[in-house]
């Protein structure tokens, strides 16, 4: 006979991520490709200019709600019941682990380096309509570091959250092996 007990089918791991996990992934997802586009966007603008302005506003206040939902997610793994991982070849693997826990490193570090900076003189930090002044007096040489470390660890977002969809699709549509059907919001 084989049947599981109670217990052990509780313990059973399923076949989709569970729906919140699902709509923070894709939320997350959703928000850093626009506050992407903000970014570079405003880099082109005068720095004086209200549209640099506006867009700035919206690059951190949706940057701050990308860091919160991270968080979220982190700790929701440490209470959820996974899929577990996708079967595949060692190296391919290894490689998706490595780059999953990166963009959670880097989800979580783009936005602190910006909160970090805004603790330095009157830019403070700002969430769409309120705004906390800095606690430390201004500091151009920390400020530059953080703003580069923001900037550069946002461009390994990219690189990385690029890789990571780009496997995704390749196992949808060319392994055609339902990985993608783990975290599809359908």
């Amino acid at each position: 006979m084989n049947s599981i007990s109670a217990q052990e089918a509780s313990h059973a791991r399923p076949k989709t991520f569970d729906r919140l996990s699902v709509l923070v992934h894709w939320t997350i997802f959703i928000l850093v490709v626009v506050v992407c586009i903000l970014g570079f966007l405003f880099y082109k603008l005068d720095y004086k200019s209200s549209a640099y302005a506006a867009y700035y506003y919206w690059h951190r206040s949706l940057g701050e709600i990308i860091f919160v939902l991270t968080i979220i997610s982190v700790l929701h793994r440490t209470t959820r019941n996974s899929p577990g991982e996708f079967p595949d070849t060692r190296w391919r693997a290894m490689a998706a682990r490595v780059t999953k826990s990166l963009l959670l490193v880097l989800l979580i570090l783009v936005p602190a380096f910006k909160l970090w900076r805004g603790a330095y003189g009157p830019m403070g930090w700002s969430f769409f309509m309120w705004h906390i002044p800095g606690i430390w007096p201004p500091n151009a040489s920390m400020g530059k570091f953080l703003t580069n470390a923001h900037y550069y660890s946002a461009i390994m977002l990219i690189a990385l959250a690029t890789l990571h969809s780009a496997a995704a699709l390749w196992h949808h549509y060319v392994r055609k092996d339902r990985l993608i059907r783990r975290m599809s919001p359908f």
